[in-house]
């Protein structure tokens, strides 16, 4: 990606997105096994890059440590395809145990070994920060996912032709396992999915996560899902809990109806076993197993089996991988560096706290503590968490063999942590993630160590550049903090109205502005559901804020040009139309070109420096423009 080109056929004051990235999205090409490429991706293709490279020179000559040599070798054996077959009859075996269940009795006798041994499940369980008490964990229950990426999805025209989609590669993938009654299994499998769908939240209701936290008593939930959960919690964890956080209470009140017939559930159980794992037999499978996924996001063909191997890989050891990344490839200089560039940038979030005109002293004071409290990750750990010493195997399985293995470890040891203190040190991102976080049950920001290059940040870039990228960056990570879900939540990780109530008021009024700004912008023939992407509109609207005031502390009076022509740059992407529409039903990120052209609208330092007139399109009537933090 050259970062440099400009588009001279567009006028800056007219479309900054495009007169930065214009010429670059005109000549790039989308690679056939992906669905977009720019910005974040291009880099993520980098990093990626460079440890396949690492990885095969260590499968002829090993690291002396031993965690990374796990993973090479977990590399090593996906890689060799004759011996993934071997993991057919290992698979039929767990198929077929499914057979042996025929009614919700033997359901409930089975279900701890279907949990234990990675069966599907009508619902989900599992550990979490309890969102009131964030020093503890507790016990959560969901619903089961969809087919279709959204529930929203099954009212649109695109429904059919997507299930038929997953219709055909299941009926393909089945007949050549020699499953006989296929017709039957796929149309259970699509009535139960359609049940579920009718029951379980959008992306939209997800996006507003302080309304997961609905703890029921434990008694309750029993009654509700099935008397059965007694026993396989208490197997599972050791005794019951006093509640559980349910996160969509319609699944819960309308679990009966769902399993009403019975070998519904059974028959997608089955597919969902097949579908999810028979990518480890062979790239025949696994090519036959991405076909829906690719109809969805638009992609040509499967990624290559390097590529297959270092993500899964990286599944199980994200963190190993990432601590060697981030100590050979990042340097202490930049650590150094971006560490200031946090500090300046929480500084200014709290002069201009102190400034505010539309919060109380009190409000104030109780943001201001909430900064005062928050922690910085950046680059990778210094000590890799203790679970990846428990992720062993045997090289001599099934890769197959091997994956289910794994992940009943990972299942294990955080079931393990349901009555422990929680351990705030861990780490959400590892330092090969090209992506920056704000984790709010622990009220910190973590920014790893891949994320950390042009045209993000790089020390050869100027100070605007390096603001109008990592430090927007920075900024949105801290915004999250504030956002309309992080505005919920107090300095220790736990929901807490630490408002008053006139302020609160005044919030929810901003962010239903913020929401109408970006509500029903056209892209690709679909609309931008504001709702759904508001908490990331707040938080760029706030990165953006925070880095401008920031650079102005340490160098007043600079020319911002390259500030914002940076910024537009970050978020430069080409994408397939069926992906975009994708993300505008599903992510709760505004569009990339969104989020560059409509955010700067609201500044006042973007009409000056690039003097915007009210004829130029990239103009917007004050009286329209939205600035929160």
């Amino acid at each position: 990606m050259n970062s440099n080109e400009l588009n001279s056929n567009v006028r800056l004051e007219d479309d900054l997105y495009n007169y930065v990235n214009g010429e670059w999205i005109a000549k790039a090409k989308i690679p056939a096994d992906q669905s977009s490429t720019g910005g974040f991706i291009d880099l993520r293709n980098g990093v990626e890059k460079i440890l396949l490279k690492d990885f095969k020179k260590m499968l002829t000559k090993p690291s002396k440590d031993e965690l990374l040599n796990r993973a090479v070798t977990l590399f090593g054996k996906v890689l060799d395809e004759k011996s993934r077959l071997t993991g057919l009859n290992y698979l039929l075996d767990k198929v077929n145990y499914l057979d042996s269940i025929k009614d919700e009795a033997n359901f409930a006798t089975a279900l701890y070994y279907l949990y234990s041994h990675n069966y599907p499940l009508p619902f989900n369980i599992g550990v979490t920060e309890d969102m009131k008490d964030a020093t503890k964990y507790s016990l959560i229950l969901a619903g089961p996912s969809t087919i279709l990426p959204d529930t929203t999805m099954y009212n649109s025209p695109n429904a059919a032709p997507l299930l038929n989609v997953y219709k055909d590669m299941v009926l393909t993938i089945l007949a050549k396992l020699g499953i006989s009654n296929a017709n039957e299994l796929i149309d259970k499998t699509l009535q139960f999915d359609m049940k579920i769908s009718k029951i379980v939240k959008s992306s939209e209701e997800w996006a507003d996560y302080i309304k997961c936290y609905n703890p029921y008593d434990f008694n309750k939930v029993c009654e509700l899902l099935t008397p059965a959960f007694a026993n396989l919690v208490v197997s599972c964890y050791g005794k019951a809990p006093e509640k559980v956080i349910i996160f969509d209470p319609k699944f819960l009140d309308n679990y009966h109806e769902l399993m009403a017939d019975f070998s519904d559930y059974l028959a997608w159980a089955k597919v969902n076993l097949i579908v999810s794992n028979v990518s480890y037999l062979s790239e025949e499978y696994r090519n036959l197993a991405g076909t829906y996924a690719r109809a969805i996001s638009g992609a040509k063909k499967m990624s290559s089996v390097d590529k297959f191997a270092y993500r899964l890989v990286n599944q199980y050891y994200d963190e190993v991988i990432g601590v060697y990344y981030g100590k050979k490839y990042f340097g202490e200089e930049a650590k150094a560096d971006v560490i200031s560039i946090v500090k300046n940038l929480v500084e200014s979030y709290k002069i201009r706290l102190q400034e505010n005109t539309w919060l109380s002293k009190a409000t104030i004071d109780k943001a201001i503590t909430k900064l005062d409290k928050m922690e910085i990750k950046i680059g990778y750990p210094d000590k890799i968490a203790d679970k990846y010493y428990s992720y062993v195997y045997s090289p001599n399985q099934s890769l197959l063999e091997i994956i289910d293995h794994l992940t009943s470890i990972v299942v294990s040891y955080s079931d393990a942590k349901l009555y422990q203190p929680v351990d705030r040190t861990l780490w959400v991102m590892s330092g090969n993630t090209v992506n920056a976080c704000y984790n709010p049950s622990f009220n910190d920001i973590t920014f790893p160590a891949a994320i950390l290059q042009a045209p993000f940040y790089s020390i050869n870039q100027s100070i605007e550049e390096n603001y109008g990228g990592i430090g927007c960056v920075i900024g949105h990570e801290i915004s999250h903090a504030f956002d309309n879900n992080g505005a919920q939540m107090d300095e220790l990780g736990n929901i807490n109205n630490w408002w008053t109530e006139a302020d609160y008021k005044n919030f929810q009024t901003k962010t239903q502005a913020m929401i109408e700004q970006f509500d029903g912008l056209p892209l690709e023939g679909a609309k931008v559901n504001g709702k759904l992407s508001v908490s990331e509109n707040i938080a760029d609207n706030g990165g953006v804020t925070s880095s401008l005031a920031s650079i102005e502390r340490i160098k007043p009076n600079c020319d911002l040009k390259p500030f914002f022509i940076n910024y537009a740059r970050i978020w430069c992407t080409k994408a397939r139309p069926e992906y975009t529409k994708l993300l505008l039903t599903v992510d709760v990120h505004g569009p990339a070109y969104y989020r560059a052209n409509m955010q700067v609208r609201n500044f006042p330092e973007f009409y000056k420096a690039f003097n915007i007139k009210e004829t130029d399109k990239m103009y917007l009537d004050p009286a329209k423009r939205i600035i929160i933090w």
